[in-house]
């Protein structure tokens, strides 16, 4: 069968919302999986959900991610929208807590596991299977394909304030977030038929996946910061406003959105900008101007004008990432180097939200939030001048 890039990067990028409309899902439910399913932790029982789901990602990116790598990327790719659809639509129909006490903060957990492997397994192969497929304007068909992150958020955030605002379904809302998730997986399938091996991938020569894997000591330090930043950002806000600003689940839905949406164009613009000026230095601009809209979001007043400027500036940086590991890593590692560089730095992220937990006991939750993000941004810095210029140094660009 003949390549077909275009229904390979479009069947890549609805995967990545379906991907991170389940994250989302946890992300805006948090507040009310903690009283729920973690009546007794407070903070940390709101958190809880996300940790699981980000901390197993790893080792779905690299079980996967090899597989891929082996035996290809499309039947690796029906594999694991399978697998994520079946774990979001039995969590829909969780007993709570204060139905059958701890067993149901046990089941939540195992079956966020679940879903971390089965989400992190998809990156490897939708990331590599877009970005072998794309031609030209790798950075800006890149940021296009990370938006679909904020995309699946936005789905959510406003499913959950039409939910939220209807009384006799609030209290339900989280089930009805979970269940509408399950709904894409036959699309998916369908979509990920009409998909091919990218022809890279099918004449390239095949060695071992793990032989290529040099670059990774640099690309996870970078992902490592990028995830701070967000895990401390945009999905800590949530948590932040509910826990320290105090607004409804309503209103929570409602600024959750507009920093989202917000950050959809910015990651066009800043994926584009970097075919031009390239993705080392305009990374480290970026994070930068993420950390300065960070300070002014946690600092300077709430209000929507701070909400939206936090949702453009912060999504700068992680607009890079499809583009930037993919031209880190040959075509014969390239989706375990992907799956794990993506997902292998949550290994250390994944805790932010713990971290500032812990930093509250100190400091004001705004100030904890954001000493974490800096944090994050000095890692990523690092990280990407340790790392070459991949702009037209790779052997995407060769082919």
């Amino acid at each position: 069968m003949s390549e077909r890039p275009v229904s390979n990067y479009v069947g890549s990028y609805i995967s990545w919302i379906m991907d991170s409309y389940d994250l989302g899902a946890v992300v805006i439910t948090s507040t009310l999986l903690e009283k729920l399913f973690y009546p007794t932790l407070g903070t940390l029982g709101a958190v809880l959900p996300i940790v699981f789901t980000v901390l197993f990602r790893p080792l779905g990116g690299f079980i996967f991610g090899y597989i891929a790598d082996k035996y290809g990327r499309k039947r690796t790719l029906i594999f694991t929208v399978l697998g994520y659809s079946l774990s979001i639509g039995i969590t829909s129909i969780l007993p709570t807590y204060y139905q059958i006490g701890i067993l149901a903060s046990i089941l939540l957990s195992l079956l966020r596991i679940l879903q971390g492997i089965f989400i992190g397994g998809d990156v490897s192969s939708s990331f590599t299977t877009a970005m072998e497929s794309v031609r030209k304007m790798r950075g800006l068909f890149g940021g296009i394909m990370q938006s679909g992150t904020l995309v699946g958020f936005v789905v959510v955030d406003l499913l959950f304030a039409y939910f939220a605002s209807i009384p006799n379904l609030a209290a339900d809302s989280w089930r009805y977030i979970f269940a509408i998730g399950v709904l894409p997986a036959a699309l998916a399938v369908f979509i990920r038929s009409r998909m091919t091996e990218p022809k890279i991938y099918v004449e390239s020569k095949k060695d071992d996946p793990i032989k290529g894997l040099k670059p990774l000591r640099q690309t996870i330090l970078v992902m490592i910061g990028f995830w701070i930043m967000i895990y401390a950002g945009p999905q800590f806000a949530p948590v932040f406003f509910g826990e320290y600003i105090h607004l409804t689940q309503a209103e929570i839905g409602k600024y959750a959105f507009y920093m989202n949406l917000a950050g959809i164009p910015a990651m066009i613009i800043a994926g584009g900008i970097s075919d031009f000026l390239g993705r080392k230095f305009t990374g480290i601009g970026y994070v930068l101007l993420a950390t300065i809209g960070a300070g002014i979001f946690y600092f300077s007043g709430f209000s929507l004008f701070t909400v939206i400027l936090f949702g453009f500036l912060i999504n700068f940086p992680s607009a890079l990432t499809p583009a930037y590991l993919a031209e880190r890593f040959k075509t014969f590692s390239r989706a375990t180097g992907v799956g794990f560089s993506y997902n292998g730095a949550f290994i250390a992220a994944g805790f932010s939200q713990l971290f500032i937990s812990l930093v509250s006991a100190r400091l004001p939750l705004n100030a904890s939030a954001f000493s974490i993000l800096t944090l994050g941004s000095i890692i990523a810095i690092l990280g990407l001048a340790l790392g070459p210029e991949t702009l037209k140094n790779n052997e995407l660009t060769m082919y």
